[in-house]
């Protein structure tokens, strides 16, 4: 008995131990799990600057037994695929080949063979799977930031709309007297696009009706912006869609055949009663300025002499390549709007330009599970990289080719060569799945099934035999794994893809927030021109002195990077 008494006070004492330690252990997870969410860094403006310094002394460092001379991209190019990620490359060059009657897998895309290639790391200074907005600040300002904001560091809040402000390559450009512009088959106001010329809190604002009545008189919306302020008022090209965020007229005549669902089909209309359009026409009457809305607008402007060419052909986003109606009266190709903008960018006599060009529904076609159509929207970006290279010469110019983002695709199963990128991964008879798939997203909602497999009477989903599926649809859907609305973005690293002046310094794997300083040491515009001494203009005047200047460069930017170095070695010990 008293043998009892003695256990049952010990069990107790041994259950309240495990108990606390559990407490603790608990405790331990949530302040590792806390810590995962505070940056290491202080993540603002000067920080991301001291970043690209460092890394470009840094790849500097590697052409020293090379001895390159410094040299200038008079102008700069980049081409942003958005959502296009690794899996979208791959089967992207496979669709190109198996639509011009080849196998697909030897097929290559205009800028597979750029000289110069490297990875970028697109998470958002809040986020490891990033948005589009956060990405394009971090590309074009040099500056990661926040998801969802434009064109200002992570610090933005309410009450410091101002001081949060970062500059883009844009106004870098804009400074040094480039001429600039900016082509995509989003809204001009979208996030990429936007992220060139816009400062905002919020991405969404891209008209009056969306910007809250407590915010009106403290934040533009996107398209004021781009027609009131600097750098967007002063664009040579602007071309794109979203005539309804500026208050245009609609052309009456104008019907859409295809109507997709998703969120990024929801677009923003003026009700403020401004024609943002007719505003910039008259800020720049009496200078060659011309407004086109269709096709043969565009066909028909003098682009050799225009010196403002504003361009949107769609109330929304522009359509699919796919479907784009291809009449006069329709809608102009991405490689069309490419074409255009460096006839009127390229000036003989002028101080080179700055463009930005965005296949923009790639990432649209991927949020609605249209594998097909997205991998439509990376040949027609491919179609205008392969347009510009036949324009410009790369001996003075550079140009970049890049995603902001990935998506949740992925290309799987053992599929045969040659096999249709679009059909099924797996041999015959077997369970079916498509060799592109989705981890989530509304292609959720009708699964596929044979023979081998017993019909569902699951009320969640839809199920489809396979030889019923009817796949030629425009709006055929891959299955994916997980029911959303609107599939999400993936997290992975992109591929950049580099070629002339300044090209040389894409390698590596590096943050998102580098390849705007690329840029801005390439073209002596901006933050990272210091680091280029081809800028300097003794350079220019005694090429000799230089090239050994250049030597002394990277001496010394070996020695910042073993300082670095050592710096790390000390705060670790």
């Amino acid at each position: 008995m008293a043998f009892r008494v003695f256990v049952a006070p010990s069990r107790c004492l041994l259950l309240l131990l495990s108990g606390l330690l559990f407490v603790l252990i608990c405790d331990i997870d949530r302040v590792r799990a806390a810590s995962v969410y505070k940056s290491p860094n202080l993540d603002d403006a000067r920080y991301w600057n001291k970043y690209a310094e460092s890394y470009i002394k840094q790849v500097l460092t590697y052409d020293e037994n090379r001895r390159m001379i410094p040299s200038v991209a008079k102008n700069v190019i980049i081409f942003v695929g958005d959502g296009m990620g690794i899996a979208s490359l791959s089967t992207g060059r496979i669709f190109k080949g198996q639509r011009a009657g080849r196998s697909g897998e030897e097929e290559q895309l205009s800028f597979d063979m750029f000289p110069n290639t490297g990875m970028s790391k697109t998470y958002n200074t809040d986020r490891q799977v990033p948005d589009s907005a956060g990405t394009a600040t971090a590309m074009f300002s040099g500056v990661k930031t926040k998801y969802g904001v434009l064109g200002v560091d992570y610090t933005i809040n309410e009450s410091n709309l101002e001081a949060a402000k970062v500059s883009s390559f844009i106004e870098w450009a804009q400074q040094e007297g480039k001429r600039t512009g900016i082509v995509t088959t989003t809204r001009i106001t979208h996030a990429t696009p936007a992220a060139c010329y816009a400062h905002t809190i919020n991405r969404n604002y891209e008209c009056d009706a969306k910007v809250p009545a407590l915010m009106k008189t403290r934040v533009k919306d996107i398209a004021r912006q781009l027609i009131e302020d600097a750098p967007g008022k002063d664009f040579n090209v602007i071309l794109g869609g979203g005539r309804n965020c500026f208050g245009a007229s609609v052309p009456t005549h104008l019907k859409t055949e295809y109507r997709f669902q998703g969120a990024m089909e929801k677009t923003c209309t003026r009700t403020d009663g401004r024609n943002l359009i007719d505003e910039w026409l008259q800020r720049w009457n009496g200078t060659n300025a011309a407004y086109a809305w269709k096709t043969s607008d565009l066909r028909a402007i003098d682009l050799d002499s225009v010196e403002h060419l504003l361009g949107l052909f769609a109330d929304d986003h522009m359509s699919y390549d796919t479907v784009r109606d291809r009449s006069d009266d329709g809608e102009p190709s991405l490689s069309e709007m490419t074409e255009a903008a460096i006839k009127v960018l390229q000036r003989r006599g002028a101080n080179g330009f700055a463009l930005m060009v965005e296949g923009g529904r790639i990432d649209h076609a991927h949020h609605q599970n249209h594998a097909h159509l997205a991998l439509a929207e990376v040949v027609e970006l491919d179609k205008a990289v392969e347009t510009a290279l036949k324009m410009v010469d790369l001996d003075e110019t550079l140009i970049i080719v890049t995603a902001d983002h990935s998506h949740a695709m992925t290309f799987n199963g053992y599929p045969d060569r040659g096999n249709d990128i679009l059909g099924f991964g797996n041999r015959p008879n077997a369970t079916p799945y498509e060799t592109i798939t989705y981890a989530n997203g509304p292609g959720f909602l009708q699964h596929r099934w044979n023979d081998t497999m017993l019909e569902s009477t699951a009320d969640w989903a839809t199920w489809v035999k396979v030889d019923q599926l009817n796949r030629t649809d425009i709006k055929y859907r891959h299955l994916s794994a997980f029911p959303l609305g609107d599939e999400t973005h993936g997290g992975e690293d992109v591929a950049v893809f580099a070629a002339g002046p300044g090209s040389n310094l894409v390698r590596g794997t590096f943050e998102q927030s580098y390849i705007a300083h690329v840029m801005s040491y390439a073209t002596c515009t901006g933050p990272s021109k210091k680091l280029n001494l081809a800028c300097d203009d003794d350079f220019r005047r005694n090429g000799l002195k230089a090239s050994g200047a250049a030597r002394s460069h990277t001496v010394s930017s070996i020695a910042l990077v073993t300082a670095t170095l050592v710096a790390t070695v000390r705060k670790l010990f």
